[in-house]
Protein backbone atom coordinates (compact mmCIF):
# COMPACT_ATOMS: atom_id res chain seq x y z
CA UNK A 1 0.00 0.00 0.00
CA UNK A 2 1.59 3.96 -0.64
CA UNK A 3 1.06 5.86 2.13
CA UNK A 4 0.56 9.72 1.76
CA UNK A 5 1.48 12.81 3.53
CA UNK A 6 -0.30 16.05 4.35
CA UNK A 7 1.14 19.06 3.23
CA UNK A 8 -0.46 21.29 6.48
CA UNK A 9 -0.37 24.42 7.36
CA UNK A 10 0.71 25.48 11.14
CA UNK A 11 -1.94 24.26 13.87
CA UNK A 12 -2.99 27.83 14.60
CA UNK A 13 -3.83 28.88 11.31
CA UNK A 14 -7.63 28.13 11.28
CA UNK A 15 -7.89 29.71 7.51
CA UNK A 16 -5.35 27.09 5.77
CA UNK A 17 -6.41 25.58 2.64
CA UNK A 18 -6.89 21.72 3.03
CA UNK A 19 -4.19 19.39 3.72
CA UNK A 20 -2.67 18.18 0.78
CA UNK A 21 -2.42 14.56 0.15
CA UNK A 22 1.27 13.34 -1.40
CA UNK A 23 3.29 10.36 -2.31
CA UNK A 24 6.72 11.84 -2.62
CA UNK A 25 8.06 14.63 -1.60
CA UNK A 26 11.31 16.58 -3.16
CA UNK A 27 12.11 12.41 -4.90
CA UNK A 28 11.41 11.33 -1.17
CA UNK A 29 8.76 8.54 -1.14
CA UNK A 30 6.79 8.66 1.94
CA UNK A 31 6.58 4.57 1.84
CA UNK A 32 10.25 4.76 2.74
CA UNK A 33 10.09 7.72 5.27
CA UNK A 34 7.82 5.14 6.98
CA UNK A 35 9.45 2.48 6.76
CA UNK A 36 12.21 3.46 8.81
CA UNK A 37 10.42 5.16 11.10
CA UNK A 38 8.57 2.24 11.95
CA UNK A 39 11.98 0.08 11.87
CA UNK A 40 13.29 2.78 13.93
CA UNK A 41 10.76 3.50 16.67
CA UNK A 42 9.15 -0.70 16.61
CA UNK A 43 5.65 1.40 16.77
CA UNK A 44 2.68 1.98 13.62
CA UNK A 45 2.90 5.41 12.16
CA UNK A 46 -0.60 7.09 11.74
CA UNK A 47 -0.03 10.35 10.23
CA UNK A 48 2.80 12.06 8.03
CA UNK A 49 3.01 16.06 7.62
CA UNK A 50 5.19 17.95 5.80
CA UNK A 51 6.07 21.25 7.67
CA UNK A 52 8.81 22.19 4.95
CA UNK A 53 6.24 21.87 2.14
CA UNK A 54 6.57 20.13 -1.30
CA UNK A 55 9.86 20.99 -2.35
CA UNK A 56 12.03 20.10 0.84
CA UNK A 57 12.22 16.35 2.35
CA UNK A 58 11.29 17.17 5.95
CA UNK A 59 8.05 15.16 7.18
CA UNK A 60 6.83 15.51 10.79
CA UNK A 61 5.97 11.40 11.28
CA UNK A 62 3.42 10.39 14.09
CA UNK A 63 2.74 7.11 15.91
CA UNK A 64 0.27 6.35 18.71
CA UNK A 65 2.78 8.02 21.24
CA UNK A 66 5.28 10.43 19.65
CA UNK A 67 6.33 12.30 16.91
CA UNK A 68 9.77 12.28 15.59
CA UNK A 69 11.52 14.48 12.54
CA UNK A 70 12.60 12.62 9.28
CA UNK A 71 14.74 14.09 6.67
CA UNK A 72 16.48 14.05 3.74
CA UNK A 73 18.86 16.52 2.47
CA UNK A 74 19.74 17.27 -1.10
CA UNK A 75 23.51 18.68 -0.03
CA UNK A 76 25.65 15.25 0.48
CA UNK A 77 28.42 17.26 2.67
CA UNK A 78 25.64 18.89 4.64
CA UNK A 79 23.74 16.01 5.68
CA UNK A 80 26.68 14.20 6.52
CA UNK A 81 27.63 17.02 8.87
CA UNK A 82 24.31 17.51 10.60
CA UNK A 83 24.26 13.63 11.07
CA UNK A 84 27.70 14.16 12.65
CA UNK A 85 26.16 17.16 14.74
CA UNK A 86 23.75 15.09 16.17
CA UNK A 87 25.70 12.27 16.95
CA UNK A 88 28.27 13.83 19.19
CA UNK A 89 27.44 17.49 19.72
CA UNK A 90 23.49 17.65 20.26
CA UNK A 91 23.65 14.75 23.66
CA UNK A 92 25.66 17.41 25.57
CA UNK A 93 22.94 20.17 25.47
CA UNK A 94 18.68 19.60 25.96
CA UNK A 95 18.10 22.48 23.18
CA UNK A 96 19.03 20.27 19.94
CA UNK A 97 17.43 17.54 19.10
CA UNK A 98 18.44 13.93 19.42
CA UNK A 99 19.40 11.18 16.41
CA UNK A 100 17.26 8.14 16.49
CA UNK A 101 18.52 6.80 13.16
CA UNK A 102 20.58 7.07 9.72
CA UNK A 103 19.85 4.87 7.44
CA UNK A 104 18.93 5.22 3.45
CA UNK A 105 19.60 8.30 3.32
CA UNK A 106 16.78 9.02 5.89
CA UNK A 107 17.86 10.94 9.35
CA UNK A 108 15.63 10.29 11.95
CA UNK A 109 15.26 12.93 14.75
CA UNK A 110 13.35 13.52 17.99
CA UNK A 111 10.42 16.24 17.54
CA UNK A 112 11.71 19.54 19.35
CA UNK A 113 8.09 20.73 18.78
CA UNK A 114 5.50 20.84 16.40
CA UNK A 115 5.18 24.67 16.09
CA UNK A 116 8.19 26.99 15.31
CA UNK A 117 9.08 29.94 17.28
CA UNK A 118 7.98 31.68 13.97
CA UNK A 119 4.55 30.84 14.59
CA UNK A 120 4.22 31.84 17.91
CA UNK A 121 6.12 34.85 17.10
CA UNK A 122 2.94 35.41 14.89
CA UNK A 123 0.06 34.44 17.18
CA UNK A 124 1.53 36.48 20.01
CA UNK A 125 1.30 40.21 20.62
CA UNK A 126 4.65 43.10 20.57
CA UNK A 127 5.20 41.63 24.81
CA UNK A 128 5.22 37.99 24.03
CA UNK A 129 7.89 38.43 20.95
CA UNK A 130 10.00 40.52 23.07
CA UNK A 131 9.77 38.07 25.38
CA UNK A 132 10.58 35.17 22.70
CA UNK A 133 13.47 37.15 21.65
CA UNK A 134 15.03 37.03 24.82
CA UNK A 135 14.51 33.43 25.33
CA UNK A 136 16.45 33.00 22.17
CA UNK A 137 19.24 34.96 22.97
CA UNK A 138 19.23 32.85 26.49
CA UNK A 139 19.73 29.64 24.40
CA UNK A 140 22.94 30.21 22.10
CA UNK A 141 24.33 31.10 25.09
CA UNK A 142 22.59 28.22 26.28
CA UNK A 143 23.73 25.47 23.76
CA UNK A 144 26.80 26.99 23.40
CA UNK A 145 28.19 26.48 26.88
CA UNK A 146 26.87 22.98 27.14
CA UNK A 147 28.71 22.29 23.99
CA UNK A 148 32.06 23.87 24.82
CA UNK A 149 35.19 23.34 22.32
CA UNK A 150 33.11 20.85 19.77
CA UNK A 151 34.59 17.30 19.64
CA UNK A 152 37.09 16.88 16.78
CA UNK A 153 34.69 14.02 16.35
CA UNK A 154 32.22 16.12 15.03
CA UNK A 155 34.01 17.30 12.12
CA UNK A 156 32.36 20.96 12.07
CA UNK A 157 34.28 23.40 9.70
CA UNK A 158 35.50 27.06 10.37
CA UNK A 159 34.06 30.10 9.86
CA UNK A 160 35.59 32.01 7.12
CA UNK A 161 38.54 29.89 7.22
CA UNK A 162 39.20 30.48 3.54
CA UNK A 163 39.55 33.95 2.37
CA UNK A 164 37.50 33.11 -0.64
CA UNK A 165 34.43 32.74 1.32
CA UNK A 166 34.95 35.89 3.56
CA UNK A 167 35.33 37.73 0.53
CA UNK A 168 32.19 36.58 -1.28
CA UNK A 169 30.06 37.28 2.33
CA UNK A 170 31.73 40.96 2.75
CA UNK A 171 30.72 41.66 -0.49
CA UNK A 172 27.41 41.22 0.16
CA UNK A 173 25.69 44.53 0.34
CA UNK A 174 27.53 45.01 -3.13
CA UNK A 175 24.80 42.64 -4.15
CA UNK A 176 22.50 43.39 -2.74
CA UNK A 177 22.57 46.62 -3.95
CA UNK A 178 22.72 45.15 -7.37
CA UNK A 179 19.62 43.41 -7.02
CA UNK A 180 17.43 46.54 -6.48
CA UNK A 181 19.64 48.91 -8.57
CA UNK A 182 20.36 51.00 -5.74
CA UNK A 183 23.89 53.33 -4.42
CA UNK A 184 26.10 51.57 -1.79
CA UNK A 185 28.78 54.91 -1.26
CA UNK A 186 32.53 54.61 0.03
CA UNK A 187 31.65 50.93 1.17
CA UNK A 188 35.13 49.56 2.27
CA UNK A 189 34.76 45.79 1.72
CA UNK A 190 39.16 45.41 3.70
CA UNK A 191 37.66 47.49 6.53
CA UNK A 192 34.55 44.99 7.41
CA UNK A 193 36.38 41.83 6.48
CA UNK A 194 39.31 42.75 9.48
CA UNK A 195 36.17 42.08 11.93
CA UNK A 196 36.02 38.30 11.01
CA UNK A 197 39.07 36.84 11.36
CA UNK A 198 38.55 32.89 11.62
CA UNK A 199 38.17 31.29 14.81
CA UNK A 200 37.42 27.88 16.77
CA UNK A 201 36.41 29.31 20.00
CA UNK A 202 32.36 27.95 20.02
CA UNK A 203 29.87 26.12 18.04
CA UNK A 204 27.54 27.91 15.85
CA UNK A 205 24.56 26.52 14.99
CA UNK A 206 24.32 29.45 11.84
CA UNK A 207 21.14 30.45 9.86
CA UNK A 208 19.58 30.91 13.48
CA UNK A 209 15.89 32.13 12.33
CA UNK A 210 12.85 31.58 14.01
CA UNK A 211 12.01 29.33 11.36
CA UNK A 212 14.29 27.03 12.68
CA UNK A 213 13.45 26.72 16.44
CA UNK A 214 10.67 25.70 18.63
CA UNK A 215 9.44 25.27 22.51
CA UNK A 216 10.57 21.88 23.76
CA UNK A 217 7.15 19.97 25.40
CA UNK A 218 9.92 20.63 28.67
CA UNK A 219 10.03 24.79 27.45
CA UNK A 220 13.28 25.07 26.30
CA UNK A 221 14.15 26.36 23.16
CA UNK A 222 15.34 23.68 21.06
CA UNK A 223 17.02 24.31 17.34
CA UNK A 224 17.20 22.49 14.41
CA UNK A 225 18.82 22.38 10.50
CA UNK A 226 22.62 21.47 11.20
CA UNK A 227 23.64 21.17 7.41
CA UNK A 228 25.21 24.58 7.59
CA UNK A 229 26.68 24.72 11.10
CA UNK A 230 30.35 25.83 11.99
CA UNK A 231 32.59 27.40 14.25
CA UNK A 232 33.23 30.76 15.18
CA UNK A 233 33.86 33.51 17.76
CA UNK A 234 30.27 33.11 19.27
CA UNK A 235 28.27 36.40 19.05
CA UNK A 236 27.79 35.18 14.98
CA UNK A 237 24.33 33.06 16.01
CA UNK A 238 23.29 35.88 17.71
CA UNK A 239 23.42 38.39 14.89
CA UNK A 240 21.39 35.50 13.01
CA UNK A 241 18.49 36.24 15.35
CA UNK A 242 18.78 40.10 15.19
CA UNK A 243 18.64 40.09 11.33
CA UNK A 244 15.94 37.71 11.25
CA UNK A 245 12.26 39.33 9.06
CA UNK A 246 10.05 37.22 11.18
CA UNK A 247 9.40 39.08 14.26
CA UNK A 248 9.26 42.47 12.59
CA UNK A 249 10.37 44.12 15.88
CA UNK A 250 12.29 47.55 15.76
CA UNK A 251 16.02 47.81 16.69
CA UNK A 252 14.68 49.62 20.05
CA UNK A 253 12.52 46.76 21.08
CA UNK A 254 15.06 43.67 20.48
CA UNK A 255 18.95 46.02 20.93
CA UNK A 256 18.79 46.11 24.60
CA UNK A 257 18.21 42.17 25.37
CA UNK A 258 21.42 41.74 23.15
CA UNK A 259 23.11 44.04 24.69
CA UNK A 260 22.57 43.25 28.39
CA UNK A 261 22.54 39.51 27.59
CA UNK A 262 26.02 39.66 25.36
CA UNK A 263 27.85 42.32 28.42
CA UNK A 264 26.35 39.92 31.55
CA UNK A 265 28.41 37.31 29.60
CA UNK A 266 31.49 38.50 28.16
CA UNK A 267 32.28 41.04 30.96
CA UNK A 268 34.67 44.01 29.92
CA UNK A 269 35.33 42.25 26.20
CA UNK A 270 31.55 43.31 26.22
CA UNK A 271 32.09 46.32 24.14
CA UNK A 272 34.26 44.61 21.81
CA UNK A 273 31.93 40.98 20.97
CA UNK A 274 29.05 44.25 20.61
CA UNK A 275 31.21 46.18 17.98
CA UNK A 276 31.76 42.63 15.93
CA UNK A 277 27.87 41.60 16.60
CA UNK A 278 26.82 45.12 15.37
CA UNK A 279 28.69 44.41 11.78
CA UNK A 280 27.97 40.73 11.57
CA UNK A 281 24.06 41.66 11.92
CA UNK A 282 24.23 44.77 9.65
CA UNK A 283 25.78 42.20 6.45
CA UNK A 284 23.30 39.29 7.96
CA UNK A 285 20.55 42.17 7.44
CA UNK A 286 21.63 43.26 4.29
CA UNK A 287 21.57 39.05 3.21
CA UNK A 288 17.80 38.46 4.09
CA UNK A 289 17.32 41.72 2.03
CA UNK A 290 18.97 40.53 -1.05
CA UNK A 291 16.88 37.43 -0.51
CA UNK A 292 13.47 39.04 -0.29
CA UNK A 293 14.53 41.02 -3.42
CA UNK A 294 15.67 38.15 -5.63
CA UNK A 295 12.38 36.68 -4.58
CA UNK A 296 10.26 39.59 -5.98
CA UNK A 297 12.58 39.98 -9.16
CA UNK A 298 12.00 36.26 -10.13
CA UNK A 299 8.20 35.84 -9.28
CA UNK A 300 7.14 39.71 -9.26
CA UNK A 301 4.81 39.34 -6.49
CA UNK A 302 4.72 39.33 -2.35
CA UNK A 303 4.06 36.16 -0.41
CA UNK A 304 1.04 36.55 1.60
CA UNK A 305 1.89 35.88 5.19
CA UNK A 306 -0.27 32.76 5.31
CA UNK A 307 2.08 31.62 2.75
CA UNK A 308 5.10 32.62 4.39
CA UNK A 309 4.25 30.77 7.90
CA UNK A 310 2.96 27.72 5.97
CA UNK A 311 6.15 26.41 4.49
CA UNK A 312 8.93 28.47 6.42
CA UNK A 313 9.15 31.08 3.06
CA UNK A 314 11.89 34.02 3.09
CA UNK A 315 9.69 36.57 4.36
CA UNK A 316 8.65 38.54 1.31
CA UNK A 317 5.92 40.67 2.53
CA UNK A 318 5.67 44.46 3.18
CA UNK A 319 5.61 44.84 6.60
CA UNK A 320 8.37 42.39 6.96
CA UNK A 321 10.49 44.16 4.29
CA UNK A 322 9.75 47.32 6.11
CA UNK A 323 10.66 46.55 9.50
CA UNK A 324 14.12 44.77 8.15
CA UNK A 325 15.02 47.62 6.35
CA UNK A 326 14.19 50.08 9.30
CA UNK A 327 16.23 47.40 11.32
CA UNK A 328 18.71 47.55 8.87
CA UNK A 329 19.35 51.52 9.23
CA UNK A 330 19.66 51.14 13.06
CA UNK A 331 22.64 48.40 13.19
CA UNK A 332 24.36 49.94 10.00
CA UNK A 333 24.36 53.67 11.68
CA UNK A 334 26.08 52.45 15.02
CA UNK A 335 29.78 51.56 13.14
CA UNK A 336 31.08 53.39 10.81
CA UNK A 337 32.28 50.31 8.66
CA UNK A 338 28.65 49.89 7.69
CA UNK A 339 27.81 53.71 8.04
CA UNK A 340 27.49 53.45 4.07
CA UNK A 341 24.93 50.78 4.51
CA UNK A 342 22.29 53.07 6.38
CA UNK A 343 22.00 54.99 2.67
CA UNK A 344 21.55 51.67 0.53
CA UNK A 345 18.59 50.87 3.31
CA UNK A 346 17.28 54.05 2.44
CA UNK A 347 17.17 53.97 -1.15
CA UNK A 348 15.85 50.39 -1.12
CA UNK A 349 12.91 52.20 1.42
CA UNK A 350 12.15 54.31 -1.06
CA UNK A 351 11.90 52.25 -4.05
CA UNK A 352 9.20 49.94 -2.28
CA UNK A 353 7.61 52.73 -0.81
CA UNK A 354 3.69 51.96 -0.57
CA UNK A 355 3.83 48.50 -1.62
CA UNK A 356 0.97 46.16 -0.17
CA UNK A 357 0.20 42.68 0.41
CA UNK A 358 -2.32 40.53 2.22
Amino acid sequence: MTRTAHHTAPPHDAKAEDPETVTEVSGVSVDLVVSVVEDTLGETVTKVTCPGGRDRAIFRVYTDTQSVIASRRDYANGAKREARILEHLAPLTDHFPQILANRDDILVQTDMGDVTLAQDMRKTDTAGRIDLMDRAISSVFGYQMDIGHPFPQAEVPVLFEHRKELGYFVDGPWRTAGVFGVRLPNYDRNAVAAHFLPSNACFLKWDNRFANAALSPKGAVGWFDFEDSCLGAGYEDLAWLAADEFPALSFDKIYPLFDRQIRDYHGIAGDMILRRFHIMTTLLISLRTRRIGRHLSKKGKWYTLDEIYRSDRVGAHPSMMQALLKRGKAFAALERETKPLVVMFEDIEARLAGAKSH
